[in-house]
This record gives structure tokens, C-alpha cells and sequence, in this order.
């Protein structure tokens, strides 16, 4: 799937925050990977904001280092690092968990990086619970999904939706 999903259900921002719309390849090369077109689409309309009130999608540029993407993710995994029943390798390893955003509760979202990048699922990681659980879907699947109902992780809270903002634009 690609954003289309998720622009129906989400229109982007008229006036978004810290878009970015490349150069890629400094941030690939720096993460060692190639990253989902899909992600690189959102960051380009939607940029960084409040995706249903609590959850912020790392995006390539900042000045804040909490989230940029290339920063959060050796920070994100060395915290994942002590999880003992953790059923992922995390990055660097091949294969492993890629973070890309995070609740306000401290979950943590993350690509299972398998295949292709347009072939990547999406895992999150609840902190409260120690729990992970994966979705067979993209980063805007799976945003879309939330939006619109057809999606919720066990452990997010049961009262996402309605939601007055489904996207609020902030700066990062």
C-alpha cells in the first residue's frame, strides 16, 4: 500500500512542519539502509506533527535530536537492547527493528525490515507491558488503519477515535 490510504483517510496539513524532501541518500547511508518510500512520502506532505494526538514519526531533519530519525534510532535500540524476550534482532543486525516513531506513553514504533523496503511491516514495542507486536503492513497502512478504526495495537488506548485533529503539524 502507499499513502494514498492514508491521505484518504487523513488529508495532509495545509501548512506543514519540517517537511523534508531529500537529499536521501546521506540519511541512508548513515542508517545503512534504504527507507520505505511511503515514509519518505509522509515526511514530505505531513512532516512532523501529532498523528492522533500521541504519536510523532521521526522525521530526517530537526533540531531537536528526539526526533530526528537518524539520532533516535541507535538511541531507541540500545534502550530495546534489555528487553530479554525481546523476538527481534534489533539495527544494526540484519533484519533488525528499524524505530521510526513513538507514543507519548513510550512505545516505540518500528520497521521489521524484511525484503523490500515497500515490503516492510511495522512492529510496536509497548513499554509499559514489555510486549511487541507486529502488523503486516506499512508505516502509512498502518496509520491509515488507526485512523480510520480497522487497527488498534493491543496496548494503545481504546479511545484514539474519535479524534478532533487526527493530525496536528508541529515543529520539531
Amino acid at each position: 500500500m502507499t499513502i494514498e490510504a492514508l491521505i484518504e483517510a487523513v488529508p495532509p496539513p495545509v501548512t506543514p512542519q519540517t517537511t523534508f524532501d531529500g537529499p536521501w541518500e546521506p540519511i541512508e547511508a548513515e542508517l545503512g539502509t534504504p527507507l520505505p518510500q511511503d515514509y519518505k512520502d509522509f515526511v514530505r506532505l505531513y512532516g512532523y506533527g501529532n498523528f492522533l494526538e500521541i504519536i510523532g514519526i521521526h522525521v530526517p531533519t530537526s533540531t531537536s535530536p528526539y526526533v530526528r530519525l537518524v539520532p533516535q534510532v541507535p538511541a531507541i535500540c540500545y534502550a530495546l537492547r534489555g528487553e530479554e524476550d525481546r523476538p527481534y534482532p534489533l539495527w544494526p543486525e540484519p533484519g533488525g527493528l528499524i524505530p521510526f516513531g513513538k507514543t507519548d506513553f513510550g512505545d516505540f514504533l518500528c520497521w521489521l525490515p524484511h525484503g523490500e523496503p515497500k515490503d516492510w511491516g511495522v512492529v510496536v514495542y509497548d513499554r509499559g507491558f514489555g510486549g511487541f507486536e507486529a502488523f503486516d503492513c506499512s508505516l502509512t497502512t498502518f496509520l491509515a488503519g488507526l485512523a480510520t478504526g480497522e487497527l488498534l495495537p493491543k496496548e494503545f488506548p481504546t479511545n484514539l477515535l474519535p479524534c478532533d485533529e487526527p493530525f496536528a503539524p508541529q515543529p520539531a
